[in-house]
């Protein structure tokens, strides 16, 4: 290739970028609705509503400290069942929705990207962000918990920003490629659950990253959720920062998202007609 289409792609390349941006600045309005009907929805005609986000996570925390701790006797490097296991659950949890509601957002809203245009990654970016909701609620109950149990610090409050950041970007990441591919292969959307029930079982939810082998560990950064859940719980030991994990965790999340929001580009302009 010549230094001449070097320039001319990376010129082109630059400049959907900066259309990118403007589109999303100049449809922020429908982000908004999106948004607010996401919200909406979730929590239409529900007997519980909110209080079911709170039950969430603790319904799963006593499960697991039942059958992993009691039963299982799972180690937990110093910090009480409970603990170990909301510490886990509440940032999985809000995951788990985001990536499974992104994967599923273009064809939920088949009828609107088939007959306006806006830019189409404004809707599982808005199922992302409505989670934010989800988890600040499962986030407030951690807190509460720690507080009642004596082990709170406050690096987990100065720490969440730039997890939840990991999280976001890795769900959405993943989710953009999953939404394009469900677009055009209605079976994708078979896969998604099954997906999410084996990340879970790659990270540590229900064990502590220290049970795997060494190399195991060396490599966790490919699964950034495994920095973020090892990042809360560390919070709460008062042990130090895995910092290496943590940054190589964010570079990687960083990596997933770049590639998703290439690949859902790619694949943008012909969803309205695969719809």
């Amino acid at each position: 290739m010549t230094a001449s289409s070097t320039t001319v792609i990376s010129a082109d390349t630059r400049e959907r970028l900066r259309q990118f941006l403007k589109d999303l600045w100049d449809y922020r309005e429908l982000f908004y609705t999106f948004l607010e009907r996401d919200l909406k929805i979730r929590y239409k005609q529900t007997v519980l509503g909110v209080l079911w986000v709170i039950l969430q996570p603790l319904v799963a925390t006593g499960a697991y400290t039942l059958i992993f701790g009691k039963i299982a006797r799972m180690p937990t490097d110093g910090l009480p069942y409970i603990l170990f296991y909301l510490a886990a659950t509440v940032p999985w949890s809000a995951f788990a929705r985001e990536l499974t509601g992104s994967a599923l957002s273009v064809e939920n809203n088949a009828h609107l990207i088939s007959k306006v245009y806006f830019p189409r990654v404004v809707v599982p970016a808005a199922v992302v962000c409505a989670s934010l909701v989800d988890f600040l609620i499962g986030w407030s109950v951690l807190n509460l918990t720690s507080v009642a149990m004596g082990y709170w610090h406050w690096q987990l409050v100065a720490l969440t920003p730039w997890l939840l950041l990991i999280q976001w970007a890795t769900s959405l990441g993943i989710g953009l490629v999953l939404a394009a591919l469900n677009a055009q292969y209605r079976d994708v959307k078979h896969v998604i659950a099954f997906l999410v029930q084996i990340m879970m079982l790659a990270t540590p939810v229900i064990y502590p990253l220290s049970r795997l082998p060494h190399w195991a560990q060396n490599w966790a950064f490919l699964n950034p959720m495994a920095g973020v859940i090892e990042t809360y719980r560390a919070t709460l030991t008062g042990a130090p920062i895995q910092t290496l994990l943590l940054i190589l965790s964010t570079i990687t999340a960083f990596v997933y998202f770049v590639f998703g929001f290439w690949f859902f580009r790619r694949r943008e302009f012909k969803l309205a007609d695969i719809l």
